[in-house]
Protein backbone atom coordinates (compact mmCIF):
# COMPACT_ATOMS: atom_id res chain seq x y z
CA UNK A 1 0.00 0.00 0.00
CA UNK A 2 1.74 3.28 -1.31
CA UNK A 3 -0.76 5.64 -1.10
CA UNK A 4 -2.27 7.11 1.41
CA UNK A 5 -4.92 10.36 1.88
CA UNK A 6 -5.96 12.36 5.02
CA UNK A 7 -8.97 14.28 5.65
CA UNK A 8 -8.33 16.77 7.75
CA UNK A 9 -11.76 19.01 7.42
CA UNK A 10 -12.26 21.69 9.58
CA UNK A 11 -16.19 20.25 9.41
CA UNK A 12 -14.85 16.76 11.49
CA UNK A 13 -14.99 18.44 14.88
CA UNK A 14 -17.46 18.31 18.25
CA UNK A 15 -17.72 19.58 21.45
CA UNK A 16 -18.37 17.20 24.49
CA UNK A 17 -18.24 17.18 28.14
CA UNK A 18 -17.31 13.87 30.18
CA UNK A 19 -15.28 12.89 33.20
CA UNK A 20 -12.48 9.80 33.41
CA UNK A 21 -11.69 8.00 36.41
CA UNK A 22 -8.52 9.68 37.59
CA UNK A 23 -6.64 11.94 37.10
CA UNK A 24 -8.07 13.92 40.17
CA UNK A 25 -8.45 16.70 37.97
CA UNK A 26 -10.06 14.96 34.83
CA UNK A 27 -12.22 13.04 36.92
CA UNK A 28 -14.43 16.67 37.23
CA UNK A 29 -16.98 17.03 34.30
CA UNK A 30 -15.43 18.95 31.76
CA UNK A 31 -15.32 19.55 27.98
CA UNK A 32 -13.15 19.73 24.99
CA UNK A 33 -13.42 21.04 21.43
CA UNK A 34 -12.36 17.46 19.52
CA UNK A 35 -10.84 17.47 16.31
CA UNK A 36 -10.63 14.44 14.22
CA UNK A 37 -7.61 13.51 11.49
CA UNK A 38 -8.07 10.58 9.26
CA UNK A 39 -5.47 8.76 7.06
CA UNK A 40 -6.48 6.45 4.50
CA UNK A 41 -4.03 3.83 2.96
CA UNK A 42 -4.97 1.71 0.45
CA UNK A 43 -4.28 1.25 -3.47
CA UNK A 44 -6.05 2.88 -6.24
CA UNK A 45 -9.39 2.12 -7.20
CA UNK A 46 -10.64 2.44 -11.00
CA UNK A 47 -10.85 6.32 -10.62
CA UNK A 48 -7.01 6.22 -9.26
CA UNK A 49 -8.52 7.37 -6.06
CA UNK A 50 -7.70 5.82 -2.62
CA UNK A 51 -11.01 6.78 -1.64
CA UNK A 52 -13.17 9.93 -2.90
CA UNK A 53 -12.14 12.94 -0.58
CA UNK A 54 -15.34 14.24 -0.91
CA UNK A 55 -17.12 10.82 0.27
CA UNK A 56 -14.26 10.41 3.51
CA UNK A 57 -14.97 14.29 4.82
CA UNK A 58 -19.30 13.57 4.36
CA UNK A 59 -18.90 9.62 6.15
CA UNK A 60 -16.19 11.33 8.69
CA UNK A 61 -18.63 14.28 9.38
CA UNK A 62 -21.74 12.19 9.49
CA UNK A 63 -19.61 9.58 12.32
CA UNK A 64 -18.27 13.00 14.75
CA UNK A 65 -21.21 15.14 14.27
CA UNK A 66 -23.45 13.14 16.62
CA UNK A 67 -21.06 13.66 19.45
CA UNK A 68 -21.29 17.28 19.34
CA UNK A 69 -22.95 18.89 22.33
CA UNK A 70 -23.33 16.27 24.55
CA UNK A 71 -22.47 14.60 27.74
CA UNK A 72 -20.31 11.18 27.02
CA UNK A 73 -21.27 8.35 29.03
CA UNK A 74 -19.14 4.97 28.32
CA UNK A 75 -21.68 2.25 29.05
CA UNK A 76 -19.00 -0.20 29.65
CA UNK A 77 -17.51 1.34 32.54
CA UNK A 78 -16.24 -0.25 35.75
CA UNK A 79 -16.33 2.83 37.51
CA UNK A 80 -19.98 4.11 36.56
CA UNK A 81 -23.19 3.54 38.31
CA UNK A 82 -26.11 4.37 35.05
CA UNK A 83 -29.48 4.90 36.51
CA UNK A 84 -32.15 5.51 33.52
CA UNK A 85 -35.33 7.45 34.32
CA UNK A 86 -37.88 8.37 32.24
CA UNK A 87 -36.75 11.86 31.24
CA UNK A 88 -33.16 11.85 32.94
CA UNK A 89 -29.71 9.93 33.30
CA UNK A 90 -27.95 9.61 36.80
CA UNK A 91 -25.00 8.85 37.11
CA UNK A 92 -22.89 7.59 40.30
CA UNK A 93 -19.21 7.91 40.19
CA UNK A 94 -17.46 7.42 43.58
CA UNK A 95 -19.06 10.03 45.76
CA UNK A 96 -20.34 12.66 42.79
CA UNK A 97 -23.69 12.08 41.61
CA UNK A 98 -24.86 13.33 38.28
CA UNK A 99 -28.44 14.28 36.49
CA UNK A 100 -28.45 14.85 33.19
CA UNK A 101 -31.37 15.27 30.85
CA UNK A 102 -31.67 12.38 28.56
CA UNK A 103 -31.54 14.72 25.48
CA UNK A 104 -28.40 15.78 26.52
CA UNK A 105 -27.07 12.29 27.01
CA UNK A 106 -24.84 9.96 24.33
CA UNK A 107 -23.76 6.85 25.37
CA UNK A 108 -21.23 5.20 24.24
CA UNK A 109 -20.24 1.25 24.11
CA UNK A 110 -17.07 2.32 25.91
CA UNK A 111 -15.14 1.21 29.14
CA UNK A 112 -14.04 5.27 28.90
CA UNK A 113 -14.79 7.91 26.98
CA UNK A 114 -10.58 8.70 26.89
CA UNK A 115 -9.64 10.59 24.09
CA UNK A 116 -7.41 7.15 22.99
CA UNK A 117 -10.65 4.78 23.20
CA UNK A 118 -13.00 7.55 20.83
CA UNK A 119 -10.49 7.50 18.48
CA UNK A 120 -10.49 3.64 18.43
CA UNK A 121 -14.95 4.30 18.29
CA UNK A 122 -14.12 6.61 15.14
CA UNK A 123 -12.21 3.64 13.41
CA UNK A 124 -14.06 0.93 13.72
CA UNK A 125 -16.86 3.08 12.51
CA UNK A 126 -15.13 3.95 9.50
CA UNK A 127 -13.59 0.56 9.24
CA UNK A 128 -17.22 -0.95 9.14
CA UNK A 129 -17.20 1.13 5.58
CA UNK A 130 -13.32 0.99 4.35
CA UNK A 131 -12.62 -1.95 5.40
CA UNK A 132 -10.16 -2.92 2.66
CA UNK A 133 -8.16 0.07 4.18
CA UNK A 134 -5.80 0.64 6.34
CA UNK A 135 -6.95 3.92 8.46
CA UNK A 136 -5.62 5.95 11.11
CA UNK A 137 -7.39 8.27 13.22
CA UNK A 138 -5.69 11.25 15.00
CA UNK A 139 -8.06 12.68 17.94
CA UNK A 140 -6.89 16.19 19.32
CA UNK A 141 -8.94 17.28 22.68
CA UNK A 142 -6.52 20.14 22.87
CA UNK A 143 -3.75 21.92 21.65
CA UNK A 144 -0.89 19.66 21.25
CA UNK A 145 -2.85 16.46 22.93
CA UNK A 146 -3.21 13.68 20.08
CA UNK A 147 -4.76 10.30 21.05
CA UNK A 148 -3.95 7.53 17.86
CA UNK A 149 -5.70 4.42 16.96
CA UNK A 150 -4.66 2.43 13.99
CA UNK A 151 -4.64 -1.23 13.36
Amino acid sequence: MGFKVISNTSRAKFSACHFLKEPLKCSRIHGHNYYVTVEVLGDLDENYFVVDFIELHKTLVSIVEPLDHYVLIPTESDYLKIIEEEHSIEIIKSSKRYVFPRSDVKFLPLKATTSELLAKYIHNQLKEIYNDKKIVVKLEESRGSIAVYEE
